[in-house]
């Protein structure tokens, strides 16, 4: 049995704004969308991420289960690696994304890191590759 990693959906309650956040301000180009279904998906490199307006997941999934969201969960973090973390956070703050914390440097793992939440509360992470030091 193979089992292939093809994407990351994003059941979300506000699916226009998100989608217009990850297309307008992270750039990601739009490969397929349904606006009748309110789906979306983005491309994001080697993987995709779509939002799914979650009002609908109850036509996909049986309505004897129970469907939660935290608006502060960490369950799931997208990470997007950029080149210049800095400059991505200045790119970030003009578009009025609040980051959650100052990037932080991990010089035993090799990568500097900060983290903001979309429109809709999920999590993401920007990593920004440096080279690793061991002492």
């Amino acid at each position: 049995m193979n089992f292939q990693y093809v994407y990351t959906r994003l059941n979300v309650e506000n699916f226009q704004t998100c989608k217009a956040f990850y297309r307008d301000v992270l750039n990601l180009s739009v490969k397929f969308e349904d606006e009748r279904d309110e789906y979306v998906e983005f491309d994001a490199g080697s993987i995709r991420i779509t939002l799914f307006n979650r009002e609908k997941l109850t036509d996909f999934i049986s309505r004897d289960e129970s469907l939660t969201y935290d608006s502060h969960s960490a369950r799931v973090v997208l990470s997007f690696q950029v080149s210049n973390v800095e400059e991505a956070v200045a790119y970030l703050q003009t578009h009025g994304v609040e980051m959650l914390n100052v990037p932080t440097n991990y010089p035993d793992r090799g990568f500097i890191s900060t983290c903001f939440r979309d429109p809709d509360n999920n999590l993401i992470e920007l990593e920004q590759m440096t080279d690793v030091l061991i002492s």
